[in-house]
């Protein structure tokens, strides 16, 4: 099974913005779910001025929030 790959920016202003916050969604699903995922930092994704901005699958998503995060991590794995 392939996993999810989801790149969190944690360039400046996508951490100022509360990319910190995206990083703890996935930190803190349960072992069976996180086993699919594959976390990874980005320095930027082009979108500084709309973040925190987040790579699933190599679509970039722009002013992400914790809860569309775990709406999109239910939705695919």
């Amino acid at each position: 099974m392939q996993k999810l790959v989801v790149e969190i920016c944690v360039g400046t202003s996508c951490h100022l913005l509360g990319s910190q916050d995206l990083i703890q969604v996935v930190e803190n699903l349960p072992a069976e779910i996180k086993c699919r995922i594959e976390l990874q930092a980005a320095t930027c994704l082009g979108a500084c001025g709309k973040g925190p901005n987040i790579r699933v699958n190599g679509l970039v998503l722009s002013n992400m929030t914790p809860e569309q995060l775990q709406q999109i991590i239910s939705d695919n794995v």
